[in-house]
């Protein structure tokens, strides 16, 4: 009772209160019977004993608090042990279910394709490849690798992290890679004349007769795949890229990064798709492929000019015509070719010892 009632509780009692006053502090104290009413009852009821100690009152307060601490943690721990493992489980269902057209084998064949197509003598090794599903996503590694003579080796590895179906970009090593991406390994036939021949033959001229290599070649003009095939008969190769005219504009964009596939002789990666079509039919899938999922091939391949579409269209319109090439041989056979073949501009690649 603070001390404002105590004193109008005196002058309610000496009658000094008005008629107003007096009427509010009776209504005061009939509030106070029902609140004192109303706690006997309780402690009635539960059957309270007043002679606990404020010490253990507090314990019994404690107990209470960490029981109900306890209850929360066990509830939140049960539901963590049956929602992860649902969550999980959809997560394997999102991309396993559906066989050859699950989400995580569209994604796998997407970046076989992708790198396959930007990345000249450059393959995933589907074979060796690791996914890993987890909560909500997939987290694939794909061995890169590359011929060199007659020999495959592993030149690096990309590693591909996706949340659903959104592609994070690609955390790609690359080991002991002479040339670069930023360099250019091919150059239009309309563009500027090349002195990386004379480059060329003068790095093969040094090599050994006892060695292998790899060389990006420009050619003088664009060539039908058959016809350029035919022109390289008479050397002792393997053809395992072929860049492709693709777009209008590489007259005025001469050095622009190349799109192509896999030649004659590289293991072709799209015959899981439709083996029975040759090179150039199997080059248009490819595309077709990548254009229904085209921003994770522009995520894998991390290149916004891809425009997948324009150059399906110009390649239908205009068919498939080779304007540069990976090649690999003997050391003095690719020198042979760069003086008396159809080679505009040239790059020597990695050199090997024999393989051949």
């Amino acid at each position: 009772m603070n001390e404002d009632f105590k004193k109008r509780w005196e002058q309610y009692k000496n009658g000094e209160l008005s008629e107003a006053e007096m009427i509010q502090v009776e209504e005061e104290l009939e509030k106070l019977e029902a609140y004192q009413e109303m706690l006997d009852q309780e402690m009635k009821d539960e059957n309270w004993d007043l002679s606990i100690s404020p010490e253990k009152q507090k314990a019994i307060l404690r107990y209470g608090k960490n029981k109900s601490y306890l209850r929360i943690s066990t509830l939140a721990v049960i539901s963590t042990l049956i929602i992860l493992p649902l969550c999980t489980l959809g997560s394997y269902l999102y991309y396993g279910l559906g066989g050859h057209d699950s989400k995580g084998n569209e994604l796998v064949q997407t970046a076989s394709m992708t790198v396959a197509v930007t990345q000249p003598n450059i393959q995933i090794d589907t074979d060796a490849l690791v996914n890993k599903v987890k909560l909500f996503g997939m987290k694939a590694q794909f061995p890169l690798k590359k011929q060199i003579g007659n020999v495959t080796k592993i030149v690096g590895n990309e590693e591909v992290d996706m949340f659903f179906d959104q592609l994070k970009p690609p955390q790609v090593q690359q080991y002991n890679q002479e040339l670069s991406n930023e360099e250019r390994y091919f150059v239009y036939p309309a563009g500027l004349k090349e002195k990386s021949v004379a480059k060329a033959k003068a790095i093969l001229k040094q090599l050994p007769g006892g060695s292998v290599t790899e060389a990006f070649l420009s050619f003088e003009r664009s060539y039908p795949t058959d016809e350029l095939y035919d022109k390289l008969k008479g050397y002792d190769i393997r053809v395992l890229w072929n860049a492709i005219e693709t777009e209008d504009d590489l007259k005025d964009h001469p050095y622009a990064e190349p799109i192509g596939f896999p030649g004659k002789d590289s293991g072709r990666i799209f015959k899981f798709q439709h083996p029975d079509q040759n090179e150039n039919e199997q080059f248009k899938s490819a595309l077709s492929y990548m254009a229904q999922h085209h921003k994770w091939a522009e995520t894998i391949s991390g290149r916004k000019d891809l425009k997948l579409a324009k150059r399906i269209d110009y390649v239908n319109q205009n068919g498939i015509h080779v304007y540069g090439a990976v090649v690999t041989g003997p050391s003095k056979e690719i020198e042979r070719l760069i003086e008396k073949g159809p080679v505009k501009a040239a790059k020597v690649g990695e050199v090997e010892l024999w393989n051949w």
